[in-house]
């Protein structure tokens, strides 16, 4: 657990449902700025409290756009606490104390809770005396669900329930990385829910517009400058809000347009939403067990682990979509602010450790398009691909491509060949389930074949550090395709690739070995390098024994040598690190002082970093600056360290 007193995380998530449906407060107080989707674009959601008829708002801005108009008050914050499923803002008046928590109940067990594309906004108001009378009012704009400023919408409303979209509705009609959905429908369930626009919230909320006609005709389309609202108003103690988003359609599966799974289960989106309701108050109490539970464990590894590890638990399950393709479950990620693609396997790869912990049939859930992919007749490589599409469209590679042509040399072969079978057999070790296995039996023995004769001395190839650059006889790499073999071996029983395996191990320190000092080089040629080995975790974690623990030791023993204020930089090209991989080096060895140094490092970067975005995982180590990307699956593999433990 962690607090605005002791932590600063550099962005609050507040409601996190998939990658389109991502909802953010980017500074430390709820109202000092309005919400914003996750890559940084305003999604206005606003909440004033009023006491005794004087209102303070306590979410977002009452105004938006460029026009000048005073901000109404803000009611005072004390704290906020982000647990791994909510966030929770108290603040404090004469009169009251007011607790408002936003919760998404992305519960791994439950996937037909996880994917149910709603949030909860609850409320506790506690009078401090008697004799004053208080209301909580909220609303949630078409920012939410409008990508440009001159779509039109309609607008609905039926027993406390509220709702608009767009009148066009171009539904899967865009792809990309830095966009947000323009059609389906953002819903508000409340008694009291109805529709309004921008013009009805300065209204209410700033007097000298009280006099002035606020009505208007829903039945006729909103104008995009009108901006149309979902509001509720509360005089209750304590009430909730339940937002959601019914995107219509969510994947597109070589042109076919896809379901959400939860439409497998409920039928619609309606019927999902009023069992959605109706359970609030059990996933509640469900969330908050499994909260505690989770907190408990990292609180095991360190305080600080704990800490960063509440805050990427909501983003790493967001930047996915899960559907139900052929009866099976495909879990979608979308490389959020790297390039847009989607289900790609080396961004699924460093995910993995977060979902082997809780359940591990999301790993092969997202394994599953990659497959079924590379079975494809336009996959003609002997290697594995790299992505499916771009997001939310999965009708092939699209990385390294070009004028309609995939470019070899900007393919990640013995990345992409080592991901799969590492992927495949930590979810087989997680939990028995070799259906996976058995059904690409095919595939990933050609991979292996493949690892055989090109893994131990790349050629001039990209890793998943592509960014980067091409490099030639990478020895993290050929530790991935090392690992990757004795992973193969054992899990098909296969002695012939079990000895290619230990040999190129034993090749591998000889050849590797830094030519003064520990540790080994970043590659075979470069004899003063290093690297972070990060791919080296498998061979402990999947019991291999490929390598010695000394090595395992003189890796670490560099990386506390190399370590910078805000981490260890990722080799020795550059002061910028990964933070999932910095997470993978500290279970290579058992070093309690290498773990805690680690860990106390991101944390003085998410204190001091100038940007304000959901989590980085690229960052300079010396600056705390952003690199890029933000809000990406790949922190699941910051919950590697939960792995060690029984």
């Amino acid at each position: 657990m962690m607090t605005e007193k002791t932590f600063r995380p550099t962005a609050i998530p507040l409601a996190t449902c998939d990658p389109y449906f991502s909802i953010w407060s980017f500074c430390d107080r709820l109202a000092d700025d309005m919400p914003r989707h996750w890559t940084g674009t305003s999604q206005s959601m606003f909440g004033f409290l009023t006491v005794d008829g004087k209102k303070f708002r306590f979410l977002g801005k009452c105004v938006l756009g460029t026009r000048y108009c005073p901000e109404p008050p803000m009611l005072e914050q004390t704290d906020v606490t982000v647990t791994p499923t909510s966030t929770v803002y108290t603040f404090t008046h004469p009169a009251c104390d007011l607790k408002v928590t936003f919760l998404t109940p992305l519960l791994l067990d439950r996937p037909e809770v996880l994917s149910r594309p709603v949030s909860y906004i609850f409320y506790e108001i506690t009078p401090k005396e008697e004799g004053h009378t208080f209301e909580v009012y909220f609303d949630a704009s078409a920012e939410l669900c409008g990508d440009v400023t001159t779509q039109t919408y309609n607008c609905y409303e039926k027993d406390g329930h509220a709702w608009f979209g767009s009148v066009n509705q171009p539904v899967l009609a865009k792809k990309g990385d830095d966009v947000r959905i323009d059609w389906g429908y953002l819903h508000l369930v409340h008694p009291n829910a109805k529709i309004s626009h921008l013009y009805l919230r300065h209204v209410n909320f700033l007097g000298r517009f009280s006099k002035r006609k606020a009505s208007f005709d829903i039945n006729e389309p909103l104008t995009a400058t009108q901006m149309p609202l979902v509001c509720a108003r509360s005089e209750k103690l304590s009430d909730m809000f339940v937002l959601a988003y019914d995107d219509v359609k969510s994947i597109q599966y070589y042109h076919e347009n896809i379901d959400a799974y939860y439409k497998t289960v409920y039928g619609d989106f309606e019927t999902m939403l009023g069992v959605a309701v109706k359970e609030a108050d059990e996933l509640r109490a469900a969330c908050a067990r499994f909260d505690a539970d989770l907190i408990a464990r990292m609180e095991k590894v360190s305080p600080e682990y704990a800490k960063i590890g509440a805050l990427a638990y909501r983003q790493t399950i967001a930047a996915h979509k899960l559907v139900s393709i052929d009866g099976k479950l495909m879990f979608f990620s979308k490389e959020c602010f790297s390039n847009g693609c989607m289900a790609t396997l080396d961004v699924t790869y460093p995910s993995i450790p977060l979902f082997l912990v809780y359940n591990p049939e999301f790993v092969r859930a997202m394994m599953r398009p990659l497959f079924a992919f590379a079975r494809r007749e336009e996959w003609v490589y002997p290697y594995a691909p790299h992505d499916c599409g771009c997001y939310p469209k999965c009708n092939g590679q699209v990385y390294s491509k070009k004028h309609g042509k995939l470019y070899e040399e900007d393919q990640m072969p013995v990345e992409e060949c080592g991901n799969a079978i590492l992927t495949v057999a930590a979810a087989y070790y997680a939990d028995g389930d070799r259906s996976l296995l058995d059904e690409n039996r095919d595939l990933l023995t050609k991979w292996a074949d493949y690892l055989v004769e090109y893994g131990y001395d790349p050629g001039n190839q990209l890793c998943t550090d592509d960014f980067a650059g091409h490099l030639s006889h990478n020895c993290n790499l050929s530790v991935k395709a090392i690992v990757a073999l004795g992973a193969f071996a054992k899990l098909y029983g296969e002695q012939k690739y079990a000895d290619v395996a230990k040999e190129m191990a034993d090749r591998w320190v000889k050849d590797a070995k830094r030519t003064t000092g520990k540790g080994y080089r970043l590659t075979f040629e470069l004899g003063d390098t290093w690297s972070m080995k990060y791919n080296m975790v498998w061979d402990r974690l999947l019991g291999l024994g490929l390598f010695a623990p000394e090595v395992f030791e003189e890796e670490i023993d560099v990386y506390l040598e190399k370590m910078n204020e805000y981490g260890v930089p990722l080799d020795s090209r550059a002061d910028y690190t990964k933070l999932d991989w910095m997470a993978w080096t500290t279970v290579m060895a058992d070093r309690p002082e290498y773990t805690k140094a680690v860990y106390e490092s991101m944390v003085r970067m998410m204190q001091d970093a100038p940007e304000r975005v959901p989590l980085t995982d690229w960052y300079d180590t010396v600056t705390s600056a952003q690199m890029s990307f933000q809000a990406r699956s790949v922190l699941g593999g910051f919950y590697i360290n939960l792995m060690l433990q029984k």
